[in-house]
């Protein structure tokens, strides 16, 4: 049984501590790079805008009159769907409660690759730490043996 526990943090640590480190860092450090690269940020922005006007295009008005039927008396909370167009989509519903959601949206999606690069970059310095980590635990569990 403990050697079965022991397989996923063997294998965490043998993915860890790869040879080909070198090799490693330069792909670490080129992702690190492009997460960073502000053209590359709006080129994901637009992905993800793509994304976002697609789902929220999705009609969600006959889903929301059937929910209504479809919740039974005794468990009503007093919310309603009876005031969702039939024809109303994501978007609108969005929209409804933020005139702004779009442009919102927009600056969450610009701030979200910002983000992701700031998280690439720290955890890229973390990774001699966490290589390092992983090494130990290999070390350790392979004397376990």
């Amino acid at each position: 049984m403990r050697s079965l526990f022991s397989l996923p943090l063997l294998a965490v640590s043998l993915s860890l501590s790869v040879p080909a480190a070198a090799q490693d860092e330069a792909a670490e450090s080129e992702m690190i790079d492009k997460l960073n690269d502000p053209e590359f940020q709006d080129d994901m922005v637009s992905v993800m805008s793509g994304f976002m006007t697609a789902m929220m295009d999705l009609p969600i008005g006959q889903f929301a009159a059937a929910m209504e039927k479809a919740v039974p008396e005794d468990l009503n909370d007093g919310e309603t769907f009876s005031n969702v167009d039939p024809d109303a989509t994501l978007g609108d519903l969005a929209a409804r409660d933020n005139p702004d959601f779009n442009a919102d949206m927009e600056d969450k999606m610009r701030k979200g690759t910002v983000m992701m690069g700031i998280m690439a970059s720290e955890f890229g310095a973390l990774l001699p730490q966490l290589k390092a980590i992983g090494e130990k635990m290999k070390r350790r569990m392979d004397a376990l043996e």
